[in-house]
């Protein structure tokens, strides 16, 4: 069970990138490409709220805000004739940062239910910017003609290529967040989290140290958002909507909070109980609500923590 605690991450995330082109092959449908990249797409965002929740104790509920910002900026900028990667790429970076280094630098100054309620109210300014600006295309959105190029070896309207750049992209953004939380920078902010004070007594700039994570979890989630426009070649208000982040919450949740492989775990489970609920009944969120209910529970770390639950189970049979 070491073996799964050590490598369960990078064993999941290398299943779920595998099982794209598998499933669409054998099923001779190359259109079941675009929700295993919808998968990839969510689980880099709720990686990066992983990053300040889990290890951060941050709970916010506006981060889908990120996600908002990223497809705009990707959409404004091809739609303007700047497709290449080398463009848009820090562009969408330096939009995010600014945008979460705004949120944080003020809700950060709070805690508790009024740091929840101020990421909430901040992100709805976007959305509401969004909604009311003829630039944004309203609330009907914004139609994306041109994708992201990366050279003439590269068809990004292949659906088997685009996946192979989606998929690359991913697991690059998660395996570096994942880098992150287990490097020291992750171990000083679980500190922030356990005890501020004590924190504060070794020296260490808390206020700092949680304003730096939430504005790198801003930016993975704005690179997400950079993916999630150029897969659906549309930018809608509704990326930076309260129920989005309130999706990208119980994904977490799901999948384990503060556990590596948990978002991974909980955007596949979660997206595909969303496709198939959603052929019973419209409301299928009314279904969803019970079954994340029953899942923390009786896994109260998550779908993450099944595995070590069963590998336990195992040895107390043997036993």
């Amino acid at each position: 069970m070491s073996f799964i605690r050590t490598y369960g991450n990078i064993l999941t995330l290398a299943l779920a990138v595998a099982i794209g082109p598998i499933v669409a092959i054998t099923m001779n449908d190359p259109y079941l490409l675009s929700t295993f990249e919808r998968i990839l797409i969510i689980a880099v965002a709720a990686a990066s709220l992983n990053m300040i929740l889990g290890f951060g104790g941050m709970v916010s509920f506006g981060h889908a805000v990120f996600l908002g910002v990223g497809a705009y900026a990707t959409g404004l900028m091809a739609n303007a004739g700047l497709t290449s990667l080398l463009v848009q790429l820090p562009v969408v970076i330096v939009a995010s940062a600014f945008s979460a280094l705004f949120i944080g630098a003020i809700a950060l100054r709070t805690t508790g239910i009024y740091f929840i309620m101020i990421t909430l109210a901040l992100a709805q300014i976007f959305y509401y910017i969004a909604v009311s600006s003829s630039s944004f295309g309203g609330d009907d959105g914004m139609v994306i003609y041109e994708r992201t190029t990366l050279g003439a070896f590269y068809d990004p309207f292949d659906n088997y290529q685009f996946y192979g750049f989606v998929a690359a992209v991913a697991v690059v953004l998660i395996l570096s967040i994942n880098h992150l939380v287990g490097s020291e920078f992750g171990q000083r902010l679980v500190a922030c989290r356990e005890n501020p004070a004590r924190a504060e007594a070794l020296g260490l700039n808390t206020f700092g140290i949680r304003l730096t994570a939430f504005v790198i979890a801003g930016v993975f989630c704005g690179l997400a958002g950079f993916l999630l426009a150029n897969q659906s070649e549309f930018a809608t208000p509704g990326y930076a909507n309260w129920q989005r982040s309130g999706e990208l919450l119980a994904i977490v949740i799901l999948g384990g909070v503060g556990a590596r492989s948990g978002p991974v775990l909980g955007a596949f489970v979660f997206i595909w109980l969303e496709h198939a609920l959603s052929g019973w009944t419209t409301h299928w969120a009314a279904i969803f609500g019970p079954l994340l209910i029953l899942s923390v529970l009786f896994f109260r770390g998550g779908l993450a923590s099944i595995g070590p639950y069963l590998g336990n189970l195992r040895g107390e049979r043997s036993r």
